[in-house]
Order: C-alpha cells, then sequence, then structure tokens
C-alpha cells in the first residue's frame, strides 16, 4: 500500500487567455460557494480557501487519467481542456507572489517523495516548471518526523498562522508522496479604520439573540453596490490589488436566503458591478477566525467519487495505484483596523491501492448581523467565510 499527501493554499494571479479564463474564473467562484455551503450552517462562522483547494486539486488532476481525471476536471472546470485547466492554474500561481510597503501575498508549493520511489519525470516536470514545486525525498515510514517537516514548512510559508496541519497518524507506511501548496496575505487598508472610533457594540446573530463585538468605523469613499437582497462593500489594500468584499444582506436575519440564492456568474456580477462614487457610513466587526475541515465528503458530494476509490487512476503520477484518503484544510483571517492577515493550507493524502448598478445617494452600510466575507483579487476568490 502506498500514500500520497497533498497540501496547499489558497491562490490568485492575473490570467491570460481571455475567453477560457471568464469561463474558469466563473468555475471557481462557484466552486468557492459550494464549499461555503458545504462548511456548515449559515448560522456558523467559517474560512476557507477556495483556490488553495483548488490548486491542490489541479496539482492532483495533472496526474489523473480515465474517469478519475474527467471527475477532477468537471469540478474544476467542466467542459475546460486539459491544457486550460493546467495553464489556468499555473498562471495563478506563477502570477501571485507580491511584495510591497503594507502589502504581502505569498505562495509556494513543495512535492514531497518516498525515498527510492518512481514518480514519473512527467509529472515532477509539471509539478516544477506549471506550479513552481520543489521535491524533497523524506521517509514516511518515519511519520513523526515526517509530519513534522512538512508541518514547519507550512508554519515558515503562512508566518506561522497555520500549524498542525498534518498529524503523524495521518502518515502511515502508504504513503508515498506530499504536494503541498502554502499562501499568505497581509495587507494594509487603503484606508484604515481610527482604533479610537472602534467601540463596543452589539451583533444580532439571531431573534432574541444578541453578542457583543469590537465595531470599527470609517467614512469613505468605498467600493459599493446593492441589490433587492443584499449590500456589497468593497475595501481595498494597499496597492489596489485585492479588495475585500462584504455581502451584507438587508434583511438582519437573511444570510441563509443570500447564501443559497449566490451563484457564481452573480458574485462576479456584483463584485463587477460595484462604483466608488459615494461617500460611505460603515461600520465592520474586527474579527479573527480559524476553521479546519475533512472535505472529503464535501468533494464527492460535488462529482468526485473516482479519486477516492481503489479503482482511481493516476497513472501519470506513478505505476503505482494511488487513490485519495482524506483532504484536509485549514484556514485562518484576522482583520482589523490597521489590515487583514490570512492564511490557508490544505492536505490531501491518496494511498496506493492494488490498483447590479451603485446607489447614487450616501448610505450606511452597518454590519451589525451575519454577513459573506471574500477577499478578492482580478475576479478570482483567494479566501471566502461567514461571520455570524
Amino acid at each position: 500500500m502506498g500514500t500520497l499527501w497533498l497540501t496547499l493554499a489558497a491562490v490568485v494571479a492575473l490570467l491570460q487567455c481571455v475567453n477560457a479564463d471568464v469561463d474558469l474564473t466563473m468555475a471557481q467562484a462557484e466552486f468557492a460557494l459550494k464549499l461555503l455551503r458545504d462548511s456548515g450552517p449559515s448560522g456558523s462562522f467559517a474560512i476557507l480557501s477556495p483556490f488553495s483547494i483548488s490548486v491542490a486539486l489541479a496539482m492532483v488532476y495533472a496526474g489523473a487519467g480515465g474517469k478519475t481525471k474527467t471527475e477532477l476536471g468537471d469540478v474544476l472546470a467542466k467542459g475546460a481542456k486539459h491544457e486550460e485547466i493546467v495553464n489556468y492554474f499555473s498562471a495563478l500561481m506563477m502570477g501571485l507572489s507580491k511584495e510591497g510597503v503594507g502589502y504581502k501575498l505569498l505562495s509556494a508549493n513543495r512535492l514531497y517523495v518516498q525515498e527510492h520511489l518512481d514518480i514519473l519525470q512527467s509529472f515532477k516536470y509539471v509539478i516544477k516548471e506549471k506550479f513552481d514545486g520543489q521535491l524533497q525525498e523524506v521517509d514516511f515510514a518515519k511519520s513523526t518526523e515526517t509530519a513534522k517537516i512538512i508541518n514547519e514548512w507550512v508554519e515558515a510559508k503562512t508566518n506561522a498562522k497555520i500549524r498542525n496541519l498534518i498529524s503523524s497518524d495521518m502518515l502511515t507506511v502508504a504513503t508515498t508522496l506530499a504536494l503541498v501548496n502554502a499562501i499568505y496575505f497581509k495587507g494594509d487598508w487603503a484606508t484604515k479604520f481610527d482604533v479610537h472610533r472602534t467601540t463596543k457594540k452589539q451583533f444580532h446573530v439571531a431573534e432574541n439573540q444578541n453578542r457583543e463585538i469590537e465595531m470599527m468605523t470609517v467614512t469613505q469613499n468605498f467600493l459599493y453596490t446593492e441589490d433587492e437582497t443584499m449590500q456589497v462593500l468593497g475595501l481595498p489594500y494597499k496597492n489596489d490589488v485585492v479588495s475585500m468584499f462584504v455581502f451584507l444582506p438587508k434583511k438582519k436575519f437573511g444570510l441563509a436566503e443570500v447564501e443559497k440564492s449566490l451563484t457564481g456568474e452573480k458574485l462576479i456580477a456584483l463584485i463587477n458591478s460595484v462604483g466608488k462614487d459615494n461617500k460611505i457610513i460603515v461600520e465592520l466587526p474586527k474579527f479573527k477566525l480559524e476553521s479546519k475541515f475533512e472535505l472529503k465528503t464535501t468533494l464527492e458530494q460535488l462529482g468526485i467519487h473516482d479519486a477516492f476509490t481503489s479503482s482511481a487512476n493516476f497513472s501519470d503520477i506513478s505505476v503505482k495505484p494511488l487513490f485519495i484518503s482524506h483532504v484536509i484544510h485549514q484556514a485562518f483571517i484576522e482583520t482589523n483596523e490597521e489590515g487583514t492577515e490570512a492564511a490557508a493550507a490544505t492536505a490531501i493524502l491518496m494511498s496506493r491501492s492494488m490498483r447590479p448598478s451603485a446607489p447614487t445617494l450616501p448610505i450606511k452600510f452597518i454590519a451589525d448581523h451575519p454577513f459573506i466575507f471574500a477577499i478578492v483579487k482580478n475576479n478570482h476568490i483567494l479566501f471566502i467565510g461567514r461571520f455570524h
């Protein structure tokens, strides 16, 4: 028996083939919403990185064949060709990392391989040339030592925000390799909140249920739009490359309805329809969230079945038959008056088997009830979550 791990985090970058990118971007927005819905009920906290999960699946997809490849491709971007999917995520990875004053967005990949294991040169090439991944040999039989090696790498790449992603009991003598990607983002707001204006306020969790939070306040021209069910606020970070979008239901307890009605197409349309002609009075909670999920069941519900069975086809990775046994995802976000810090990591364990327009009048955006938020770059969702 053998095992393959894949660990990663969310990523985003500029793309090239315009028509294909538009379709894939829409597919990824839909994927992000499906993941959010499956992360728990609308009355719960959540933070995850759809791009982290997507990039992990894209690397696995690059080594898949037959029905396994078809199912993975349908979830990543139904109807897209192999080259389109691989090149799309390659462009995301290669164009992601950027660092400047008050802004840092970094991502990295690493391939941990069992000593003396024959991984196809073609797959090594794809990981290195398409995903900028580095290779390191380890002994998975020494599970504690190897888990420590992987976790320390993830921790270093995420500024210690993602710790202990992999436990030693997840690694067995069957483990053959681990593909690891980590993403880290830290950005100062283009317009910061005044810490002296932050006050204690009531957050309306549900009818007859409130809790006290720290509410930040700022008045400025911000990105804004709305439709009949929600207000949408865009808060840019420095360099104006990445923004946080907040989707606030107009009905105080209407998050479940809004979440259910959102589609990838609608999400992107709302993001693209924001205008910056209105002075907005913003009240937004300070928050710090961390989530950890086992995503195997979620991915099965989305249509990935064959990859989790002994009949899985990953023949473009190794001559040894492999299948996915676990998918672990962990994400972190902290937002305050200065800006946002966020990180994510995902682990995919594989085992070898025998086989609308903005309003013209000034408005108030008071986020004192549950909302959805997303950190977005060029229509690509790095992180998405729910504050409740």
